[in-house]
């Protein structure tokens, strides 16, 4: 994974700097992107015919998925909150505690619970009790 952002980093970012002096990883010409092109990127890449076959038994030469800007009208697109749901899901799965989860990702504790913490309830339980095991 380190070599992928590595290669993303040297070959494809942009050299921006914000007002701050930060560099953010993802940029476009004009800088940081807007939320909407995030969520057309998003859509885009999420679209499973980009790299299998259909599963909605659509002719992919016929879709208007997949089309310039119209990668959300696939049933299968998933939008930046399905990403970021799965991205906390996947830390608090690693035994990352919810407090840095929380912190890392800018979410309230309440808000990450209630919206963005996608683990089952057997999950949770069976976390707390190897935890429980370990101290």
């Amino acid at each position: 994974m380190a070599s992928l952002l590595e290669d993303y980093i040297d070959n494809v970012r942009q050299a921006i700097e914000d007002e701050y002096g930060r560099r953010p990883l993802v940029t476009t010409n004009q800088g940081r992107p807007a939320t909407g092109t995030i969520r057309h990127w998003i859509d885009g890449v999420t679209r499973p015919c980009l790299h299998n076959e259909c599963p909605h038994d659509r002719d992919v030469e016929e879709c208007e998925a997949t089309e310039h800007d119209q990668a959300s009208k696939c049933p299968s697109s998933r939008s930046p909150h399905d990403l970021r749901s799965g991205a906390i899901t996947a830390h608090l799965l690693d035994d990352v505690p919810v407090e840095i989860v929380s912190d890392r990702m800018n979410v309230s504790q309440d808000i990450l619970d209630r919206h963005y913490d996608r683990r089952s309830p057997r999950e949770k339980m069976e976390q707390r009790r190897e935890y429980l095991r370990n101290i």
